[in-house]
């Protein structure tokens, strides 16, 4: 009996709790009903198991930890609280900037000036004299990023940059970007521009560029965020880009030596390699372990913060160009970071793989490019309201001077006249008096007076796809022809010594510097330094013709040792003129006339070295024997400077060989090359 009072209990029990239950989970019966609010009102009656499922996200949602990790993810907060970093998420965010040869040039010819873009170049002055887009600004990116010549970029104006193949030029895009600048980078530079290889200089070919190195398809993770960050390379975005770009960079890496990193066998060295292709060619192969990543996407604080800090990076595209772009902002945010040049057109020789790169017949246009120096854009020198704005005298005095003067020895010229080949002989004018002529010439030679080399009508009669020679007694009036025909466009050179090289016939040489013809004046080895900073001048003519012609009409310009010696000794200091030295830095310091500054005539024919020289007196220029002074002294002219060389140089300053160093030697220096006499 009480066994089965006991059973007939349980089935009761058993019964209700299937009435309490059941209804709930198959009916909304109004119990069920109400038992999320009183879950959320009274948390007793929530506690019941019904919450225990659905509330769970409510659960996760007040969970502070769940979100307190997102604050881990966000502890990287070195990029947010950077400016830099701020900067570089605000310009990445949006996609790299670029700009195709085709856009550029519609833009420059369609019409509306005002819509034309700033355009800067970064190659080298002497590439982009040979040829550059019509209206290019040349500066170097470690001069641009300086507070004194970024003042002279537009900030309401696009600005265009352009280099070889358009892989420096991405990293000065990007960084100007960060800096506030609406900048493109040229896709493919000077390479896509133009065909002719006067003007491209350089670009990618396939044949020497690239490689047959292994690539992966296997797909590699991104390792954990470590919150590790570098410091910015500057408190502001143009801070940073100052210092990268003046600390060696834009930073390239070759494919070989990517190559020859991950394969000696201590991957302790090996870089981080990021691929910023898409996806789907990422899949199709990358350099083995690269990561792949979005530009848009790198540039989060997430993602940065999975970067190391504490080891190089390497990221590479389909040619360079956004890679460069991406290697930029790494920089400037205080990573290690070097764009692999070319990239994967440079790694690998497979189309499957590389998928895209430059195809030199059917990426270069042939637009139009100008020769010549471009406009300089350093210090301000060439704002439009400054004298050196427009000035084709000077543009052509920084084309000439910044690949050095040229000279040609007396033995290169008899054996290039010598050698059998007249297609190569070059055009000889002597510039000597027509009676030394007469007495003796280098056969073939012209004779031209100084005075009417310039005029229009006798330069119309010069070769302009033929190699010229000037000549005269010592090398030092030919000296200055010389210089004034490079800067008008032709190809000339100066012989060295003049025809006291050339003979040893005192009838036919007539002059030639002598040991006792030198002074023992005194010198210095104090040094001194160029302070000064004046307006440039106006050149004597609008062009280099008609200014060279205007100087060479009214007698070139030099002065002895005894008269500069006489001058500086008067006792009236007011009228002492200001003397340059263009012999070596070393020679220089070994001595030189007191009071003389030295000047690199490279240096010397830019904005910043011309604002040096005074305007209101009597300029000296010097160098060993007169020749490369001479070259100086006739450009500084067409200036519009007052400019002299002094005759023989330091050869007549001084006799102490320790200071004039070398000076012509009759019998080191003379041949006894055949001449021709008569007119």
């Amino acid at each position: 009996m009480t066994r089965k009072l006991a059973l007939l209990t349980l089935l009761i029990l058993a019964l209700v709790l299937v009435s309490a239950c059941g209804p709930a989970a198959e009916e909304p019966a109004p119990t069920a009903t109400p038992v999320p609010p009183t879950a959320t009102s009274v948390p007793p009656t929530a506690t019941p198991v019904l919450p225990t499922a659905t509330p769970v996200p409510p659960t996760d949602t007040p969970v502070p930890p769940t979100a307190t990790p997102v604050p881990a993810t966000a502890t990287p907060e070195p990029p947010m609280a950077s400016a830099v970093a701020d900067d570089a998420m605000a310009y990445y965010g949006s996609g790299p900037k670029t700009i195709s040869a085709d856009d550029l040039f519609a833009n420059l010819n369609d019409g509306d000036a005002e819509n034309d873009p700033f355009i800067l170049s970064v190659r080298s002055l002497e590439d982009d004299t040979s040829g550059h887009i019509p209206g290019a600004y040349n500066v170097s990116n470690k001069e641009l990023f300086t507070p004194d010549v970024l003042a002279n970029l537009p900030t309401d104006q696009p600005i265009v940059v352009y280099c070889y193949t358009g892989q420096a030029a991405a990293q000065t895009t990007a960084a100007l970007n960060m800096m506030g600048y609406d900048a493109y980078s040229l896709v493919y530079g000077m390479s896509g521009w133009s065909n002719d290889p006067t003007a491209y200089v350089k670009r990618f070919d396939a044949e020497k560029s690239a490689r047959q190195y292994a690539t992966s398809t296997d797909e590699v993770a991104w390792p954990e965020a470590t919150g590790d960050m570098p410091e910015a390379l500057g408190d502001t975005s143009a801070a940073a880009a100052e210092a990268y770009f003046n600390n060696g960079g834009p930073k390239l890496i070759a494919a070989d030596d990517v190559y020859n990193n991950l394969n000696d066998g201590d991957p302790d060295n090996d870089p981080f390699i990021i691929s910023v292709r898409s996806a789907e060619d990422y899949a199709k192969g990358h350099v083995p372990g690269a990561v792949w990543a979005s530009p848009k996407e790198l540039f989060t604080p997430e993602m940065l913060a999975k970067l190391p800090a504490d080891r190089p990076i390497v990221t590479y595209c389909y040619t360079g160009q956004t890679a460069g772009q991406v290697t930029a902002g790494l920089n400037l945010l205080g990573y290690d970071a070097a764009s692999m040049t070319y990239g994967m057109s440079g790694w690998s020789d497979d189309p499957e793989v590389y998928v895209k790169r430059f195809d030199p017949e059917k990426t270069p246009r042939d637009f139009a490019f100008d020769t010549g120096a471009p406009a300089s854009l350093t210090a301000g020198k060439m704002t439009d309201d400054s004298a050196a704005a427009g000035n084709a005298v000077l543009d052509a005095a920084v084309a000439y001077f910044s690949a050095g003067p040229k000279t040609i020895a007396a033995d290169a010229l008899y054996e290039n006249l010598n050698d059998g080949d007249e297609t190569n002989n070059p055009y000889v004018i002597s510039v000597r008096k027509p009676e030394d002529y007469a007495a003796g010439h280098i056969p073939g030679a012209v004779n031209i007076s100084p005075g009417d080399v310039f005029n229009p009508e006798v330069l119309a009669t010069l070769p302009s796809d033929q190699p010229i020679v000037v000549q005269c007694y010592t090398g030092q009036s030919a000296s200055q022809v010389t210089s004034a025909l490079n800067m008008a466009g032709y190809d000339a050179s100066n012989l060295v010594f003049g025809m006291s090289s050339w003979t040893t016939d005192p009838d036919v040489y007539k002059t030639r510097f002598e040991p006792e013809m030198a002074k023992g004046y005194a010198t210095t080895t104090e040094p001194f330094e160029a302070t000064g900073e004046y307006a440039l001048p106006s050149p004597l003519a609008a062009t280099v013709a008609e200014a060279a012609n205007t100087y060479f009409d009214a007698g070139m310009k030099t002065i002895k040792a005894d008269a500069l010696y006489e001058n500086l000794n008067d006792g009236d200091t007011s009228n002492d003129p200001y003397i340059v030295s263009v012999r070596s830095a070393e020679d220089y310091g070994k001595g030189h006339l007191p009071g003389a500054v030295w000047e690199d005539p490279k240096a010397l024919f830019t904005p910043e070295g011309l604002a040096t020289l005074p305007t209101d007196k009597p300029i000296v220029v010097y160098c060993y024997t007169g020749q490369t002074a001479s070259q100086v002294t006739s450009a500084l002219n067409l200036l519009g400077y007052d400019a002299s060389s002094l005759s023989f140089g330091m050869s007549s300053w001084s006799d102490d060989p320790d200071v004039y160093v070398k000076r012509f030697s009759a019998e080191k220096s003379t041949h006894d090359y055949p001449t021709e006499a008569g007119q």
